[in-house]
């Protein structure tokens, strides 16, 4: 697999809203390193499961649908690695982090997104976990960073867009410069007719609700 980019961001035409406890978000943020992507797509993280304790608590329904969901992807990506966590963790406080690492530094905080699907879906750790947190920052090449009253709105944002974009509370989703959406993971070879043209709306199976 491909390591996140550290060097410098451009403008991001398309947008990818996906949750980083999403198995689906996780595959795929791989399948666009994969294709050179990821700096024509601009990552907003939101939360399809606010209601989700601090630390990460393991239940027997839950892990049933983690099974299933992670079964799903390797299906689906045979190549991606991922592996079943114990919990499915709150990413209130990871993806405020991304926020406030993009004002930092955009590009690092890309490295730091990837960095907190794999902690997740590869090393299954709980990235609710603040010690957890700290450590992938300065791993992405980030100061301590505190995150402020507009990287809360920024998050808010980015919620909002997603509540109110029509895409049924799915996850993942990218939405392209004219508007077109690709809802859920869909086939790889969908994936890049959409980020050529950006045209036509597709919706694929493989995504959270």
């Amino acid at each position: 697999m491909n390591e996140p980019a550290q060097g410098a961001a451009s403008s991001a035409p398309y947008v990818f809203y996906g949750d980083l406890n999403c198995p689906f978000c996780h595959a795929q943020n791989e399948r666009l390193l994969e294709l050179g992507a990821e700096r024509k797509v601009e990552w907003r993280g939101i939360r399809h499961m606010p209601h989700l304790p601090i630390p990460a608590k393991n239940t027997t329904p839950e892990r049933e649908e983690l099974q299933r969901e992670v079964l799903s992807v390797r299906q689906r990506e045979p190549a991606v690695s991922i592996s079943t966590p114990p919990a499915r963790p709150n990413t209130e406080r990871a993806t405020l982090l991304v926020a406030a690492a993009r004002r930092h530094d955009p590009a690092r905080a890309e490295s730091l997104k990837t960095l907190l699907y794999r902690a997740l879906w590869v090393h299954a750790r709980d990235i609710s976990d603040s010690c957890v947190l700290d450590e992938l920052r300065r791993v992405a090449g980030l100061p301590e960073l505190i995150v402020g009253e507009n990287d809360k709105k920024t998050l808010e944002s980015w919620q909002k867009e997603w509540e109110q974009g029509s895409f049924d509370r799915r996850i993942p989703v990218i939405v392209s410069p004219r508007g077109a959406r690709l809802l859920g993971m869909g086939e790889r070879g969908r994936l890049e007719v959409f980020l050529r043209s950006g045209l036509l709306n597709a919706d694929g199976a493989g995504h959270c609700d």
